[in-house]
């Protein structure tokens, strides 16, 4: 009896150390698989990390189509922050869906940085539908003219849809006057560039366009254009 049972002993020992030795294998495989896939993804994270847009290349001063209205948007700690500088400049940290998508933390508001054709980004969409000029100047400060450049600026015009409504535009020590010639109202401006002015609370704005180096014409606020008559 002795003698039978041995062998079965012996056998089943095999088996048993068998088992252990494959449950072994396949746990090394599985580790050495799951480390393998792990390092794949760290590398391709490190890689997507390595080759996204620099946040500074975002950064900047975005108007909105109403032309009163910006959105200075900086970096800071390695995170993109929108600032709106309007009802009391409410900031807002931005979290990076991928290169060129952020959404507000905490709101979960949708800003898209889009390129112009030169490959510059150049505009900014909020909420998937306000596209936002980028310009190259800080609309809260107020910058010096030249006597020169202002008198460029004056002169008479008149509205695009209706040549009976003029208006006249003067240099003065701050920067431009404008006179509504229907009531003889004046509106002073102080320049915030060369061709952007705002009024003195911020609610009125003037820009200038310049073709072939003169420049023709003027829109206030959005869209009331006015085209230069000397």
């Amino acid at each position: 009896m002795i003698q039978q049972i041995k062998p079965r002993i012996r056998s089943k020992a095999i088996r048993q150390i068998s088992k252990a030795t494959f449950g072994l294998l396949v746990g090394a495989c599985c580790f050495l698989a799951s480390n393998d896939t792990f390092a794949q993804i760290r590398s391709t994270s490190a890689s997507y990390q390595q080759h996204q847009t620099p946040l500074k290349s975002f950064q900047g001063y975005y108007q909105l189509p109403n032309k009163v209205a910006f959105i200075a948007f900086n970096e800071q700690d390695n995170t993109l922050h929108a600032t709106q500088l309007w009802d009391q400049k409410k900031r807002y940290q931005l979290v990076r869906k991928d290169d060129t998508h952020f959404e507000s933390k905490n709101e979960g508001y949708a800003i898209e940085f889009l390129k112009n054709s030169a490959g510059d980004f150049s505009q900014a969409k909020i909420l998937g539908r306000i596209v936002c000029e980028r310009v190259p100047f800080d609309p809260n400060k107020i910058v010096s003219l030249t006597a020169s450049q202002l008198k460029q600026l004056a002169g008479t015009y008149l509205m695009a849809n209706d040549n009976n409504l003029k208006i006249t535009i003067e240099p003065s020590a701050q920067g431009l006057i404008l006179k509504q010639l229907w009531d003889n109202k004046t509106i002073s401006f102080t320049p915030r560039s060369e061709l952007f002015f705002l009024n003195e609370d911020g609610t009125f704005p003037l820009t200038f366009s310049v073709s072939n180096g003169k420049v023709e014409q003027m829109t206030c606020f959005e869209k009331d254009l006015w085209l230069r008559a000397d």
